[in-house]
């Protein structure tokens, strides 16, 4: 069955249109928008945002005729399903995880681990996330595991005028080894780990240089960081980009430094440019990897193992070869998009069945 969907954006008014919504637009899609605060925090705090928030959220609801409300992330959450309960609409949500850097997103964690115990049917991104929300109280009969996906539209022409056109703005040599991140700069992601990796390289005459893409909290105090340790030469922080899927084939080696995660977006998508990956071993990330097979895991937090896994695959490019044939196999079999959609349209089809 064909769903049709309309996005209701949950934005910060005094903050630029962000990637998803210039997306929209171009595709000429129609989508809502609720802005979550009236000020930013800075200028103090925005007590009532809540219940207006659900307000906002009712009257686009009520104005237009939906089937279901489908939400992704706390503040949604939230607003959401308390919207849903009172309109007698079904609900579902997504939950990708739970990060709770300071006391604010711990309280908005708390709130969204209850509402979540009155939500018709939970989807958890990893069987790690699942194992959370039952500790929290929510039913494992409301809970369905379905991992992210991606598109692999990726081609072998296409992945050669990438690298040379991303390597060549950056006045990257073809020859040099290029280690690579994608994604936010926030603590739970262990990039830390990742520079003092490269400090260890460096003292062993390893010649890499390492390109972090992305944004986030922690960017300057990771800039900091690079440079305390003489690694300004060595680090490219390149700052938010729109166009990942072609700044991926500039890598030989993609890593995942995180302390958390779920089943992360930035690994299957390296995975499907056919980048040889390391990643920690947490989460939903060993759902993903079959370690020496599609890819290389490490411990969390382990700057000198992570280091050990680079130099291994920077000395053996043959093993490189063999895990990216598996990981772009992996991605073709198990998280592909259209798979992806299959599955989270039957719920959507059990809920309607369900309250029809």
């Amino acid at each position: 069955m064909d769903y049709d969907i309309s996005p209701i954006i949950l934005i910060r008014p005094w903050e630029k249109k962000n990637l998803f919504m210039n997306q929209l637009e171009e595709a000429k899609y129609l989508f809502y928008k609720i802005p979550v605060a009236i000020k930013p925090r800075s200028e103090g705090r925005d007590w009532f945002r809540i219940f207006r928030c659900i307000k906002n959220l009712l009257d686009i609801l009520r104005a237009q005729s939906f089937d279901l409300i489908h939400t992704h992330g706390y503040f949604a959450d939230i607003i959401g399903i308390p919207a849903s309960k009172m309109l007698g609409l079904p609900q579902i949500s997504t939950c990708h995880g739970f990060i709770s850097n300071d006391m604010n997103l711990k309280i908005y964690n708390r709130l969204d681990k209850y509402s979540l115990r009155f939500c018709e049917k939970v989807i958890a991104v990893s069987e790690e996330i699942k194992k959370h929300l039952l500790r929290n109280g929510v039913k494992e009969s409301k809970i369905v595991v379905i991992q992210n996906a991606v598109q692999n539209s990726y081609g072998e022409t296409n992945i050669l005028e990438n690298r040379i056109e991303k390597r060549r703005l950056l006045s990257i040599e073809d020859n040099e080894f290029i280690i690579g991140y994608l994604g936010r700069l926030s603590k739970e992601k262990g990039v830390q780990y990742l520079i003092d990796a490269g400090l260890i390289l460096k003292e062993k005459d390893e010649a890499v240089r390492i390109l972090i893409i992305g944004d986030g909290p922690k960017r300057e105090e990771l800039e900091s960081l690079a440079k305390e340790k003489g690694l300004e030469k060595e680090i490219i922080f390149t700052g938010f980009q729109n166009d990942v899927e072609k700044w991926l084939p500039a890598l030989d080696v993609f890593v995942l430094s995180s302390l958390t995660e779920g089943t992360p977006m930035a690994l299957l998508e390296a995975m499907a440019a056919g980048i040889p990956v390391i990643a920690t071993s947490v989460g939903g990330v060993p759902n993903v990897i079959e370690n020496g097979v599609n890819g290389i895991l490490t411990n969390a937090a382990d700057s000198k193992a992570l280091a050990d896994k680079i130099m291994t695959l920077m000395h053996n490019p043959s093993i490189g070869k063999k895990m990216v044939d598996k990981g772009v196999e992996t991605i073709e079999k198990q998280y592909n998009v259209y798979q992806w959609c299959r599955k989270i349209e039957a719920q959507y089809d059990l809920l309607r069945r369900k309250n029809s």
